[in-house]
């Protein structure tokens, strides 16, 4: 059905609630947000985006943006007001000589993963590939590769973006760039962002050692992990163990599944030959016999949790950060993990430190630089009976690792009800990050985010 609606200047997609594609145009990765808008605007240009700021600006309409529609607290979506859909806007271009990837705003981690291995290069980012590059990056951009290369933040170049008020602005490190400090890890507080620029390193291959203990045996295999990370380790090892009933892997015997433990999947990044000498010896020192090492291809890696974590879940979530796997974070490990719920939900003990350690706290709006771990607890489900449960145990899990990290949160692991809001997300930065947005979005127009109040 062709929208009533007409507006100036605009030559992409209007849809409105009474269309056929309404339904599916609204609806987003996490089904627990299940919002109607007045209006879906799928813009093809950055001309499109400052149109339809335009006509949201005239009727007083509250403004979401989407890019991969991936935003725990559904900040890609709203109710009665509009969203500017960047999915059209997926263009990726690579320059392999100079290892320069331009990415439009609306593409997703896939598309740029796809692409820049066609040349043998990356951009770090995060692990589910269907995940928004925009929503990532302008909250800082954790994921397997930043104790090599650093957040996907560290590997930004330029951006391009509309404000509210329609102007086009460019940003880097030399244009702008007190806006360009604040657009990395200040989430999209400032505008829309409709272009990337980012830097590619050269990568196409990780080992990686693959192991499953019972609870019993989370404080030892943990103690390994606290040495081994908290020591001298090399920039290219990552550490991640999650808290969860065992998934569905190749590696695991028959009859696993299902099972109460810690999965951990270490990662080398460095040369696979290395790292499978490595990652043999740290086999050994956990003594698994479910586990196993090889050397997967980045591609593949990167979309092996994208059907078990795909579209039409529900989801919730809060993390923190911690310098050291203490004692009493191993045993609240233990007791939280005793009660999960749904064979999705886990606690997520992630290693940082490495290359972002490397890069002054100051010099971009990520203030969580110094910490040595992230424990991410996602609940994901399926039934909407078990959504009282999997929101209680998360918060409840929370508030019991909290008081025992550094606190603070990641942005992008946060929900919309945490206490103390931006300060949580980015702490000290707060009042700079303010008076970015005092002069970029004076109005609060783009405050679907961990919002920071001009």
């Amino acid at each position: 059905m062709t929208s009533t609606i007409e507006i100036e200047g605009f030559a992409g997609q209007l849809i409105e609630p009474h269309d056929e594609v309404y339904d599916d145009a609204r609806r987003v990765w996490n089904v627990l947000h299940d919002r109607r808008p007045a209006l879906i605007a799928r813009c093809a240009t950055a001309t499109d985006v400052a149109a339809a700021l335009a006509y949201a600006r005239q009727h007083d309409l509250v403004v979401a943006v989407r890019g991969g529609g991936h935003s725990l607290p559904g900040f890609s979506v709203c109710d009665d007001g509009l969203v500017v859909d960047l999915g059209a806007m997926n263009r990726v271009d690579v320059d392999a000589e100079s290892r320069r990837v331009t990415v439009g705003g609306g593409a997703l981690l896939g598309d740029v993963d796809r692409a820049a291995q066609r040349h043998g290069l990356v951009v770090p980012a995060g692990v589910i590939s269907h995940t928004g590059v925009g929503g990532l990056t302008l909250g800082g951009g954790v994921g397997r590769l930043m104790r090599r290369f650093g957040l996907t933040i560290d590997s930004l170049l330029s951006v391009d973006l509309v404000t509210w008020d329609g102007r086009r602005l460019h940003a880097s490190a030399t244009e702008r760039p007190e806006l360009f400090w604040a657009l990395r890890g200040g989430g999209g507080n400032f505008g829309v962002v409709t272009q990337f620029e980012f830097t590619a390193h050269p990568l196409t291959d990780i080992a990686v050692l693959g192991a499953f203990h019972p609870m019993a045996e989370l404080p030892e295999v943990l103690a390994i992990a606290r040495e081994v990370m908290e020591g001298d380790a090399p920039d290219a090892l990552l550490w991640t163990s999650f808290v969860r009933k065992a998934p569905s892997r190749p590696w695991l015997p028959e009859g696993r599944e299902g099972d109460l433990g810690l999965t951990s999947v270490i990662e080398w990044s460095g040369e696979p030959e290395e790292g499978e000498e490595v990652l043999a010896a740290l086999r050994s020192r956990l003594g698994s016999a479910d586990a196993t090492v090889e050397t997967v291809p980045y591609l593949m890696l990167q979309q092996a949790g994208d059907v078990e974590f795909g579209h039409g879940l529900m989801s919730y979530v809060k993390a923190t950060f911690a310098d050291s796997l203490t004692d009493d974070i191993v045993a609240a490990l233990v007791e939280r993990g005793s009660s999960l719920g749904s064979p999705l939900t886990q606690i997520e003990v992630l290693s940082t430190g490495g290359a972002i350690r490397q890069v002054p706290v100051d010099a971009t709006a990520f203030p969580h630089r110094t910490a040595s771990w992230l424990l991410n607890i996602p609940a994901s489900w399926t039934e909407p009976d078990d959504t009282d449960r999997e929101k209680a145990w998360v918060r409840e899990t929370f508030e019991t690792l909290a008081p025992l990290g550094t606190g603070g949160a990641y942005s992008n692991f946060m929900e919309g009800d945490e206490q103390g809001g931006a300060t949580v997300a980015y702490g000290d930065l707060q009042a700079r990050l303010a008076q970015v947005k005092r002069e970029y979005d004076p109005h609060n127009v783009f405050r679907l985010n961990q919002n920071i109040v001009p």
